[in-house]
């Protein structure tokens, strides 16, 4: 027990390190993967699914032979949340899907033009509510089942292992928000013809979100709060509306993150390039932008030096048609180029459910040296 404290006490203080732009004794690794461990140790995802402390315990036997690494992204699978937080059916394997397929979103953007008003009236979480009992009967308990988990043990198992617990507490972003609810061509078109009631009821969906973030946090004091957006990337509109319509509430939640007391990790999938230039207006050394191999690390790096801690950028493919010799060399070239200071190395989104484990060890060794 004394070794796993120390372990935990190092690895916690080189993430920390390099969160807050110091220069660490290595470049830290933090690995996000959910799927692929279930894989990795022949379960099936059903069962994986099943029992989300044991699906922890999954985790961790799969990692004890992958190699270190300082911190976990996913304590457990999340997509029991997923429905809720997307307004969106999720099949799941052994319900709607064989026992070991991999799940599935399956959109349905239920909102109309009309439900703007509904929001503006009577707020976000009220039209939520009709939409779980309209569309989504199973959204509600798979929910429930999510955060009844036994959270206390599942962080402990990873504290108990020596591996950070680094952003147990996942939020989507106001504007993916909409766009999952509206659907993103309809959305595309209300920022033109209604734009002044998008505008109203993100700002209505970020108020609601900011007060559910700071709830959570009192209760679990996450270490940092998983802020993750694709749709509002500002490769899908003009710069002149992303600053209208994304970059305000990004930064209202962020800064409430902050405030509150966590790290930001910007999961941000997609191309964020156009937008590198902004987040030097974020916290300074409380952030950290973790790319999807879209955005270009190298501009990120150059611009937020001194701002924000970068993390990145394993390709996923890299991971499932590479081979370890290459993910080595791509690992390494990474960690001497934005490394050593203000940079975590890790998987670009996540790691894929058909992942080589060798390229995942090969991965973890470039920083370890082990």
């Amino acid at each position: 027990m004394e070794k796993s404290q120390q372990l935990y006490k190092t690895h916690l203080n080189r993430l920390t390190t390099a969160i807050s732009l110091g220069t660490p004794d290595r470049v830290p690794v933090v690995l996000a993967a959910d799927s692929f461990f279930a894989r990795h140790m022949g379960v099936t995802l059903a069962d994986y699914l099943d029992n989300l402390e044991s699906s922890s315990q999954i985790n961790l036997k799969s990692l004890s032979q992958l190699g270190e690494i300082d911190g976990i992204q996913y304590l457990a699978p999340c997509v029991h949340a997923l429905g809720a937080g997307t307004l969106a059916r999720v099949k799941l394997p052994g319900r709607e899907l064989p026992p070991d397929a991999q799940w599935q979103i399956d959109e349905i953007s239920p909102m109309s033009v009309e439900d703007y008003d509904v929001i503006l009236d009577k707020g976000f979480a009220y039209y939520q509510q009709q939409v779980f009992e309209q569309y989504l009967p199973l959204a509600v308990p798979d929910l429930q089942k999510y955060l009844s988990a036994d959270w206390g043990t599942i962080v402990a198992n990873y504290v108990n292992a020596g591996i950070v617990p680094f952003s147990p507490l996942i939020f989507g972003v106001p504007f993916d928000v909409l766009s999952s609810a509206r659907g993103m061509v309809n959305l595309t078109k209300d920022l033109y013809r209604i734009p002044d009631k998008v505008e109203a009821v993100i700002d209505i969906i970020t108020t609601e979100m900011i007060a559910m973030i700071k709830e959570r946090i009192g209760q679990i004091k996450p270490f940092a709060v998983f802020t993750g957006a694709t749709r509002c990337a500002p490769e899908y509109m003009s710069a002149k509306m992303w600053e209208r319509f994304a970059l305000p509430s990004l930064k209202r939640q962020v800064e409430a993150v902050v405030d509150a007391g966590a790290y930001a990790l910007l999961h941000w999938d997609n191309n964020w390039t156009r937008a590198i230039e902004y987040l030097g207006e974020f916290p300074k050394g409380k952030c950290i932008l973790s790319s999807d191999s879209n955005t270009d690390l190298y501009k990120a790096k150059e611009v937020l030096r001194g701002r924000m801690c970068i993390m990145g950028d394993v390709p996923a493919a890299m991971l499932t048609l590479g081979t370890p010799d290459e993910v080595y060399r791509y690992c390494s070239k990474l960690i001497n180029d934005l490394g050593p200071d203000g940079f975590i190395l890790a998987v670009g989104c996540c790691t894929p459910l058909n992942a080589d484990p060798e390229n995942v060890k090969a991965m973890i060794a470039a920083a370890t040296g082990k």
